[in-house]
Order: C-alpha cells, then sequence, then structure tokens
C-alpha cells in the first residue's frame, strides 16, 4: 500500500503540507498589510511605526545620548505634511498620534534622529504604506 493510501499517513501528509504552506506565507507577509513596519533611522537611535488596528503613529526614542527620535508622515504623491510624532524620553514607551489617514490613499514615512530644535538628522529612507 502506497504511503499516502494509508489515512493517517494520508492526514499527517496533508497536515505537515499546510503547515508549510502557512508559515511560508506568513513569513512573506508583513505583519499587516495595512501597518508602515517597524524602520530604524539611522545609526539606530530611534524607530517608528503606522499601525493600522489603532491608527497610531509612533516615535520611539532608543537611547538616552541628548537626541529624541522624530516619525514623520507624509502623503507620498505630494508630500504633503500629515503629522510628526517625536519622542525625547529613551524610556522604552515611546510616544504616539493619532493622524486622520483616508483609506486608499498612499503615504511615506521616515525615523529620524533630532537634537533640539534642529533639522532631523540621520533618517531612514522614505518608507510607503497604505491606510
Amino acid at each position: 500500500m502506497p504511503l499516502t493510501k494509508n489515512p493517517r499517513v494520508h492526514a499527517g501528509v496533508v497536515v505537515g503540507a499546510l503547515s508549510v504552506a502557512l508559515v511560508t506565507g506568513l513569513a512573506a507577509t508583513p505583519a499587516s498589510a495595512n501597518s508602515s513596519g517597524w524602520w530604524t533611522s539611522q545609526h539606530g537611535r530611534a524607530e517608528g511605526f503606522y499601525n493600522s488596528n489603532n491608527g497610531r503613529v509612533y516615535a520611539n526614542d532608543l537611547r538616552k545620548d541628548g537626541y529624541s527620535a522624530i516619525t514623520q508622515v507624509r502623503t507620498n504623491r505630494d508630500g504633503y505634511f500629515v503629522v510628526d510624532v517625536k519622542d525625547k524620553l529613551a524610556n522604552g514607551q515611546g510616544s504616539w498620534k493619532t493622524p486622520t489617514l483616508y483609506r486608499g490613499v498612499v503615504f511615506k514615512m521616515r525615523v529620524c534622529a533630532v537634537k533640539g530644535k534642529d533639522k532631523p538628522t540621520q533618517c531612514s529612507a522614505w518608507h510607503t504604506f497604505e491606510r
């Protein structure tokens, strides 16, 4: 009798194949199709994220070094200002704001370090995401 003719073995093969397909599919898919994913500034001083589940844009200062974290969101098409979120504390809690992001619009986001009121520096590349 071939291996897959045995009902127990056949069930095991099917479950195994489905498990591999599921794991492979999850590994290739971002955490949420409408979330930005976590991004980190150059030199790892700051990180930022857009969460589509609660609509929040996060900034998280990673080091107590005199720099703050800033996450900037703009419209992808024209670069119009949407929101800046700044975190100064480096306490692991981060800061967030909940801007109005319309569905079907493509946005871009970057994460930077900033010192005082200076221009942001050490920025990540702009990353696009859709609400």
